[in-house]
């Protein structure tokens, strides 16, 4: 199972209101063409970028320097750990570093959505959507973070709203 897929991509460009992109899958690889330079742009986190340049969201990468390099570290991750989030094992894992990482910080990169949030709002969805109540209680930031981000209904768009109500498991 890949999550970081074309689904996600396309996702994210409603997100960024940018017009859907022609995506292909050639070799295990996202594949598209730029509109402005009709060159070919190959891979997840490319084509993140790109949409980003064509978005009027000029700062959801991040505000500063060490946002936008938290940012692009984070997207990173999306690709080399959570996408091949498909075994349990691996999944306990992603969590657990994202537990720790979300532990002091309302988003990934701080205080403020970046396009890392965004990302691995979408990567994450299925994954969340299955936990038990237990095991979102034992992932307590993660759970805190992702309850937050589908709050808001455009990053949410037709997904199914995921319960986080813990008050079961005190009673």
């Amino acid at each position: 199972m890949v999550l970081c897929n074309v689904e996600c991509l396309e996702r994210i460009s409603n997100y960024l209101d940018v017009s859907p992109l022609q995506l292909e899958v050639h070799e295990n690889a996202i594949v598209t063409t730029d509109r402005k330079s009709n060159q070919k742009i190959e891979g997840f986190n490319s084509i993140v970028q790109s949409l980003i340049e064509n978005s009027e969201c000029s700062d959801i990468l991040g505000t500063d320097n060490e946002m936008k390099a938290l940012s692009r570290q984070w997207l990173e991750y999306a690709v080399v750990c959570v996408n091949y989030a498909d075994t349990p094992a691996n999944v306990k894992i992603v969590l657990q570093e994202l537990n720790v990482a979300l532990r002091n910080n309302t988003y990934l990169t701080g205080t403020r959505k970046t396009i890392a949030d965004v990302t691995l709002y979408y990567a994450l969805y299925s994954i969340m959507r299955e936990l038990t109540h237990q095991e979102k209680a034992q992932y307590v930031h993660v759970s805190r973070w992702f309850d937050n981000m589908q709050q808001e209904d455009k990053l949410r768009q037709q997904l199914d709203l995921i319960s986080f109500d813990l008050l079961h498991l005190f009673l």
